[in-house]
């Protein structure tokens, strides 16, 4: 077994590039007296094209006259813990003082001594609020007066969202666990901007102001703004050389909010990895990168190195594809569900089985400051992954208000000396150990699973064995989120072919919808003859006056009745569209496992449950049910009888009576 020892370094490379970016004067030039400005803050990442660098991060403050003041921020600045990233898109006061601008940059700027919430100075040190559900944008394509080309389509744009691989409601899907979707995305365009290129572009830096108010401005009568959560803003020509990502404070269609916002010259929507990138910081996520004073280092992360391995991930039309994002990010987005996410915290005692109960997604190590903490995750070459170097165990140092203005850096010791953050060297696999001696930390990868790796933890004196699952997580059907409470019998049921789910473009399951009758015919022959099983032709009559051979389970519902698992509702009918209740689903699952010659055993003087008298008409056969353990019921005491069974109840209901793999 061998060891690798990662020395902590700092580097204490100071906001140059934001400084001289927002034409700072020095500390002598700063007029005199100290302010205060109260607005919502917004924050704004710039990105350069292929073989370049970044800018930012830039902060904003937007007061309620709707002026807008552009933020200096340096490592003197007092800020919540949790720094700007976790009071962005929140109403603040900015303490300091104004400053002259310089010749290169025409608008005020205003160095920030202290920033806090404006409700809470602790308010700051609260995660960011998730993102989760339907966030549908807007792309605007808009020309400048002074250019007249279309770059692209129409369609193009519109095709950009779709569902289908590899549009980005099918990436952000993927990478969410299924807690957002860009659903309801739409674009318009091309539309031409009142003025040319140079009033939106000057001095080399673009105005973010000028070119949201009039691009959104020019699509006004034809975009109802308050349906769409952001707003994606395409230009026909290069704005300063960077596309841009963040948020903007505006009022559109009677919503005032820090819209989630991008900014993008042609070559940025020409590789959907960009928007993927971009979008990003739409949706509040920063840079990650690792500890040798780049950017775009971190060959892990969509909203780090998004271009080295696009060989491995390329479509014909949308370009180069965008990977997964890190678990620190995710888990900021709230898309880690807490029983997924496993801390081990130095006061932690030690698992005395050895292996902590169940899988996680990551495993978190706090150390010295407050909100310093390592990250451990697997990845995996699966689904948008496959563009990743490698396969292994990958760690990432988080320091919240790192000069850099990037909170997670990856761990790579850098024993070959390449600064290569992709290579072996930052990837922990099998019988390598990560050490931090000087805070008691290490992690030991000790073996590979299906679908990820075991490894042991420690913090000082405590330690635990875990099962780390790849970050990639292909969940089978949009509606079912991970950690979802019947997520693994829903894929089970998927996975034997007794089901296809509710929707094949999107795969969706429906999991909360009642279950009618005539699907419960074709749920249970197929439990009983395997999902390869069709029943005989319907012929000239189906045996009930409500279900016409036309029907779409016809043959179902007549195969079911000749098996004596049903004998219909009522005169001579089957009600195939009435839901099917709690007490019908026992009485079904029953005849259906043992043959419809089978009857319970006596319900004796009790079922189990406080609302099943044993005179109710199926008593008998809920208590058998849960004898079998088929069932528990809907709480500890009842079993609700008479309430429709759900399909994510109807999926649990299934794999346990067939003993589905």
């Amino acid at each position: 077994m061998s060891a690798r020892t990662f020395t902590r370094s700092f580097f204490a490379a100071v906001f140059i590039a934001v400084l001289a970016f927002s034409g700072l004067q020095p500390v002598g030039a700063q007029e005199a007296g100290a302010q205060s400005i109260t607005g919502w803050l917004s924050i704004i990442w710039g990105d350069g094209p292929q073989g370049s660098d970044s800018v930012g991060p830039l902060y904003f403050i937007t007061d309620e006259a709707g002026t807008t003041t552009r933020l200096s921020v340096d490592e003197n600045t007092s800020l919540p813990e949790g720094g700007l990233l976790a009071l962005n898109r929140q109403l603040v006061t900015v303490s300091g003082v104004a400053s002259q601008p310089s010749a290169a940059d025409s608008e005020p700027v205003f160095a920030a001594v202290s920033v806090e919430a404006k409700d809470s100075p602790e308010r700051g040190s609260t995660t960011p609020s998730a993102v989760s559900g339907s966030k549908p944008f807007i792309s605007i394509m808009c020309k400048f007066s002074d250019y007249a080309q279309e770059p692209k389509t129409l369609t193009y744009f519109q095709n950009m969202y779709g569902s289908p691989y590899p549009g980005l409601n099918h990436y952000w899907r993927e990478i969410s666990y299924g807690n957002i979707n860009v659903t309801g995305s739409n674009a318009v365009g091309w539309y031409t901007l009142p003025q040319p290129r140079s009033y939106y572009v000057y001095n080399n830096q673009l105005d973010f102001d000028r070119a949201a108010t009039d691009c959104t401005g020019v699509a006004n009568p034809y975009v109802n703004f308050a349906g769409f959560t952001g707003i994606n803003l395409m230009f026909n020509y290069d704005l300063d050389g960077y596309a841009w990502g963040g948020g903007s404070y505006m009022t559109l269609d009677g919503v005032s909010k820090v819209w989630p916002m991008t900014w993008e010259p042609p070559w940025g929507y020409s590789a959907i990895t960009v928007m993927s990138h971009e979008m990003g910081h739409a949706f509040g996520l920063p840079h990650s990168s690792g500890n040798f004073g780049e950017t775009y280092d971190n060959r892990w992360d969509v909203m780090s190195d998004t271009w080295s391995d696009c060989s491995r991930l390329s479509d014909a039309t949308y370009g180069c594809l965008g990977q997964h994002t890190i678990m620190y990010h995710k888990d900021m987005l709230g898309w880690v569900p807490a029983s997924m996410k496993y801390t081990l915290y130095s006061s932690t005692a030690p698992v005395e089985s050895g292996m902590a109960p169940g899988a996680y997604l990551m495993a978190t190590l706090p150390f010295g400051n407050a909100g310093y903490y390592y990250t451990v995750e697997a990845r995996q070459q699966v689904g948008y992954d496959v563009k990743l170097p490698g396969v292994a165990i990958i760690i990432h140092e988080i320091e919240p208000n790192r000069n850099d203005g990037n909170p997670a850096h990856v761990v790579d010791p850098n024993n070959d000396g390449n600064n290569d953050n992709g290579d072996a060297s930052a990837m922990w696999t099998v019988g390598e150990t990560f050490t931090d001696a000087a805070n008691g930390i290490s992690v030991q990868v000790l073996s590979s699973t299906t679908n990820g790796f075991s490894v042991k933890l420690t913090n000082h004196s405590a330690t635990a064995t875990v099962e780390i699952d790849s970050n990639a997580q292909i969940l089978m059907f949009g509606d079912v989120p991970l950690g979802y409470w019947a997520g693994s019998w829903i894929e089970r049921l998927y996975n034997a072919g007794i089901t296809g789910g509710c929707s094949t473009s999107p795969m969706l399951f429906c999991p909360a919808t009642g279950v009618t009758r005539d699907q419960m015919a074709v749920f249970l022959l197929r439990g009983i003859h395997g999902s390869s099983y069709n029943p005989p032709a319907v012929g000239a009559s189906t045996g009930f006056n409500d279900v016409p051979t036309t029907h779409w389970a016809a043959a179902w519902i007549k195969q079911l009745a000749a098996e004596g698992i049903t004998g219909g509702c009522s005169n001579g009918n089957f009600c195939p569209s009435l839901p099917v209740t709690r007490d019908q689903m026992a009485v079904f699952l029953l005849r259906a496992k043992y043959t419809s010659s089978y009857a319970p055993p006596d319900v004796g003087s009790s079922t189990g449950f406080t609302d099943v008298p044993t005179t109710h008409w199926a008593a008998a056969w809920i208590k058998q049910l849960a004898a079998e353990g088929i069932t528990g019921g809907c709480t500890a005491t009842t079993y609700c009888p008479t309430t429709t069974v759900t399909r994510d109840q109807m999926a649990v209901f299934l794999v346990r009576a067939f003993n589905l793999p």
